[in-house]
């Protein structure tokens, strides 16, 4: 099994001289100086030298408990597995739900390249329900459900989706919910980028109704909002009643979460309003430059405004492939992008494009696509 196309442009990135890389969803900021004092006291004290519990130590599970009741969810520490970076909650969501009766797993795309490997992995099948490009990605719930049947083991959301930049609303999210309660099935909800939603847009997560508690399973991370990628510290909580099966994948797959990196979640966790707020002002402000910016590409089209995350996914003009376009502008430019073809129906003609990344390395990257969008290429 080969490497997904945003960790291949990401390698590129990384091994060539003067390449930028907009690729990767890499925060631009460095993790907190208290995080990491609070992560080498834990370090220095020896209270990362053994295995924790594998559902997570308790003061982070207790912590996270009161963390999700200010947000409308409840749920207790026993309802909490804290997971090695929110990819191996969803992979060990993925392997609870999926059974032989059960394959299905239904995915609103374009969508995060990753999952169609979890989902594989899983023993599962992706179907795929498109997104509507013309209605800014929207997604109407009727064609989830209408895809739903006896051998549906999950649906899959991303929200705010990567790599469009979708909110979902309400009604749309309850829909979808009590189908999943009807029929059975599990609604695993990926919302790494929640606290990055623009122009004010209220976000709702299902996790909210105690009605949906039995079908929803919700993960989490520390990466995105604390710039903890390489920490790998996420977690998951589901009913009391779906517990045990999640954890006893997770234990088998990874004993527990790096402890240190528990220690860090922690810390996180007590500076998580300001850090946020500042955040996502940041972001926020780069969404709005990068918007302006790329209407002097004319590479690309990109209308569509994301409403939340920190990824422009415009559509490519030139008349290229996702890959053969990516390709051309990174030997050309220096500029790695994500081609969409990985994001599954609906990503091709469409590149990935990372915000998130410093001001300064977002600029020049811009500046050098408006360069080659001088040479004349147009709408094909």
């Amino acid at each position: 099994m080969q490497l997904n196309a945003i960790k291949k442009m990401e390698r590129i990135a990384r091994n060539g001289t003067g390449v930028i890389s907009l690729a990767q969803g890499i925060p631009a900021n460095a993790s907190h100086d208290y995080i990491r004092k609070k992560a080498s006291q834990a370090m220095l004290s020896g209270k990362a030298d053994a295995y924790s519990d594998p559902q997570g130590i308790y003061e982070l599970r207790q912590e996270l408990s009161s963390h999700l009741k200010g947000q409308g969810m409840v749920y207790s520490p026993s309802e909490i597995i804290v997971t090695s970076g929110a990819i191996e909650a969803l992979g060990t969501a993925l392997r609870c739900a999926v059974t032989k009766e059960r394959p299905e797993v239904i995915v609103p795309t374009p969508v995060y390249s990753a999952y169609f490997k979890l989902i594989e992995l899983a023993g599962g099948m992706a179907v795929e329900v498109p997104l509507d490009e013309a209605a800014a990605w929207s997604l109407n719930s009727e064609r989830i459900t209408e895809r739903m049947t006896p051998r549906t083991a999950a649906v899959l959301l991303c929200n705010p989706n990567n790599p469009t930049g979708t909110v979902y609303d309400q009604t749309l999210l309850d829909v979808v919910a009590g189908a999943a309660m009807t029929n059975g099935c599990m609604l695993i909800i990926d919302e790494v980028y929640r606290n990055m939603v623009y122009d004010g847009k209220e976000f709702y997560s299902p996790a909210t109704n105690p009605a949906f508690k039995e079908a929803v399973v919700r993960v989490m991370g520390f990466s995105k909002d604390f710039s903890l990628t390489g920490w790998r510290v996420g977690y998951m909580h589901a009913s009391s009643s779906r517990i045990p099966a999640l954890l006893g994948i997770h234990d088998t797959v990874v004993n527990c979460a790096p402890v240190v990196s528990q220690y860090a979640a922690l810390a996180a966790l007590e500076i998580h309003g300001h850090v946020i707020a500042e955040n996502r002002a940041f972001y926020e402000r780069q969404r709005n430059k990068v918007a302006a910016a790329l209407k002097k590409v004319n590479m690309m089209n990109a209308d569509v405004r994301p409403a939340g995350a920190y990824f422009f996914f415009p559509r490519i003009t030139t008349g290229e492939t996702s890959s053969g376009f990516a390709l051309r502008i990174l030997q050309e430019t220096g500029v790695a992008l994500v081609p969409g073809e990985a994001f599954g129906t609906g990503g091709e003609r469409h590149v990935r494009l990372c915000f998130g990344r410093d001001e300064q390395t977002v600029d020049e990257a811009l500046a050098r696509l408006q360069a080659a969008g001088s040479s004349g290429d147009g709408d094909a």
